[in-house]
């Protein structure tokens, strides 16, 4: 690991729909983890119950996101989460550009820039979801796709901003699969996308982006997956979608770290 400060954030998708399960996940979370804050520890709980979950992470080193928001701040936009509520309960986090948004909601790469800037326009950090659709051993192409993504999805956004976004390496097929992408692969893309944030803005923006994998990721893989210098984190799906498997992945990283310094 690096001087990154590194992430494990969980996503619920829409697994926790109800109060009081959201409550009592989230309490069971918190009472997991001890008070470190070396770690950067972020849930997204489903959106419905986020108000009753930000009470229960108030005041914790547990941080509040959201999985999705508005491309707009507020009008006429019937349906949608705005960033303001988000705020309004103290989320600082975005989820943004999930293969699921992107395939079952039609969030296109525009919509996604659009998400991006607004996130960073009042504040909050967006942790921006980037990756090739199918599985393939050809970085190149893996290298063309993510350059695509990544040169929309980051337009009009300064170099000094570049920093504030979280990047994480979800390739499409391993959603909703068995196995995570093979280490090797997870530390080489991390290095071409740092090699394309070093293209698109500066070096400097490069070596400060933080850079987390997301895909089938558990306890027994986290530590081949985050054991390199580009990989600062992990976002966990429903395979650490457990209060104390999640809390031994933030222990894992912890362990990593501590021998990284």
């Amino acid at each position: 690991m690096s001087i990154r400060k590194p992430v494990v954030a969980m996503s619920w998708a829409m697994r926790q729909n109800k109060k009081i399960d959201a409550v009592n996940f989230a309490s069971e979370i918190i009472k997991e983890l001890n008070n470190d804050t070396e770690i950067e520890k972020i849930i997204f709980p489903s959106i419905g119950t986020l108000p009753f979950v930000s009470e229960v992470t108030k005041d914790t080193t547990v941080l509040l996101g959201a999985q999705n928001i508005a491309p707009y701040k507020h009008g006429q936009y019937t349906g949608e989460y705005s960033i303001e509520s988000l705020i309004d309960i103290g989320g600082k986090y975005v989820e943004i550009g999930h293969w699921e948004r992107r395939e079952l909601f039609g969030d296109t790469d525009e919509i996604i820039n659009k998400k991006v800037r607004l996130s960073l326009e009042n504040g909050l950090i967006p942790i921006l979801c980037v990756g090739e659709k199918d599985k393939t051993d050809d970085y190149h192409e893996i290298e063309l796709q993510l350059r695509r993504q990544l040169y929309i999805d980051t337009l009009d956004i300064a170099a000094s901003e570049i920093n504030k976004i979280i990047i994480a390496y979800t390739p499409k097929w391993v959603v909703g699969k068995t196995l995570a992408a093979s280490a090797p692969q997870v530390h080489k893309v991390g290095e071409v996308i740092r090699k394309i944030i070093a293209d698109f803005f500066t070096d400097e923006a490069a070596q400060n982006v933080r850079i987390i994998y997301g895909g089938s990721v558990s306890p027994e893989n986290t530590r081949l997956l985050v054991k390199d210098e580009n990989i600062d984190g992990v976002l966990i799906g429903r395979f650490g979608s457990d209060p104390k498997r999640f809390a031994q992945v933030v222990q894992v990283i912890e362990e990593i770290k501590e021998n990284a310094d």
